[in-house]
């Protein structure tokens, strides 16, 4: 654009307008709705399973099912204003339609880490299989560097080993 080129200094877009490819006018219902349907989809996953999580002979007012059944909620009710928001035919699908490349890999990737997490803490300490699978997640998102690889993960697992353990006493 000229503007910027005379405000700034950039180079003015050479191309015009018509020779940029076109992205379609208005995404179909089943791809607007395809990313909130999987995310109510997981989020019933999760508070279901909850539900087969074994409750422990102690008192108290949470139990181990409170936190995936808050998660669960809260996945789906993130999900359920997403579909809401997609809905009007004419939503603005700019931030679905710009997908990152290897995003749907990285979505998997981190799935994966989820269930291998959930498979390893029947044989590891909570505290070891929670540093292994937010370290993971940082990976998977992109993070690199001791701070978001080590740091980060020891900080989120004593905080959540804290909470749930110390404060709530719930056995992890």
């Amino acid at each position: 654009m000229a503007y910027d080129a005379v405000l700034d200094g950039t180079p003015a877009d050479p191309a015009p307008i018509s020779a940029q490819p076109s992205e379609p006018a208005s995404a179909s219902l089943l791809w607007r709705l395809a990313g909130p349907l999987c995310g109510i989809a997981v989020g019933a996953a999760v508070v279901g399973l909850a539900q087969t999580i074994a409750l422990p002979a102690i008192e108290g007012q949470f139990s181990p099912r409170w936190w995936p059944q808050v998660s669960g909620a809260a996945i789906i009710l993130f999900s359920l204003a997403a579909a809401v928001r997609a809905l009007p035919a004419d939503a603005p699908m700019e931030e679905l339609e710009a997908r990152q490349p290897g995003g749907v890999g990285r979505i998997l990737a981190s799935l994966g880490a989820v269930a291998a997490y959930g498979a390893l803490w029947h044989w590891l300490d909570f505290r070891i299989v929670t540093v292994l699978l937010v370290a993971g997640l940082v990976a998977i998102s992109g993070g690199r560097g001791w701070a978001g690889l080590v740091v980060f993960p020891v900080v989120v697992t004593t905080v959540l080993w804290v909470l749930f353990s110390l404060l709530l006493r719930v056995p992890v």
